[in-house]
C-alpha cells in the first residue's frame, strides 16, 4: 500500500474507535486484540493520535481511549499523515533516481495517475464516513 504498518494500524485503530458507542472508553489492549495489532506498537500510535487531538486518553481504573469529534471529521489521509508523515510515495515506481515529466520512466504517466487517484480517495473520505460503511459491511456479513 502507500503507507507503512504504522499508518495501517492507525487507520484500523481509529476506525475501531469510531464504531464504538459514544463516550465508550476502550483499552488499548482491547483494540490491539480486536484488530490484531502489536499492543506496544499500538500504544505509541494512540499516544501520537492523542497528541494531535484525534483520541482522548483517560488513565487509571476504568480508563481507556475514545475518538474525538476532530478525528471523526478528519480524512483518512489527515490521520495517517499526522501519525507517519506524507504518505504518497513520490519516488519513481521503477526505482530510477531521476524520473520527471521531462525524462519519464516507462511507467511514469500510469503511476502518476494511480498515485493521484489514491490521494484523492483517502483525502476525500472522513473517518466517520468510512466507519459507517465499515459497520454496514460488518452487519451484512453477519446476516
Amino acid at each position: 500500500m502507500i503507507y507503512t504498518k504504522t499508518g495501517e494500524y492507525a487507520i484500523r485503530a481509529i476506525l475501531f474507535l469510531a464504531r464504538q458507542q459514544k463516550d465508550a472508553l476502550i483499552m488499548s489492549s482491547d483494540i490491539a486484540k480486536s484488530e490484531d495489532i502489536p499492543a506496544h506498537y499500538l500504544a505509541k500510535i494512540l499516544q501520537r493520535m492523542a497528541k494531535y487531538g484525534y483520541v482522548d486518553s483517560f488513565k487509571g481504573r476504568g480508563g481507556g481511549f475514545k475518538i474525538t469529534e476532530l478525528a471523526k471529521k478528519s480524512s483518512i489521509l489527515e490521520i495517517v499523515e499526522r501519525v507517519e508523515g506524507p504518505v504518497i510515495n513520490l519516488k519513481c515506481v521503477t526505482g530510477l533516481k531521476e524520473c520527471q515529466d521531462e525524462n519519464p520512466c516507462p511507467l511514469h504517466d500510469e503511476w502518476a495517475e494511480l498515485r493521484n487517484r489514491i490521494y484523492n480517495l483517502i483525502s476525500s473520505k472522513s473517518v466517520q464516513d468510512v466507519a459507517e460503511k465499515y459497520a454496514e459491511t460488518l452487519r451484512k456479513s453477519k446476516q
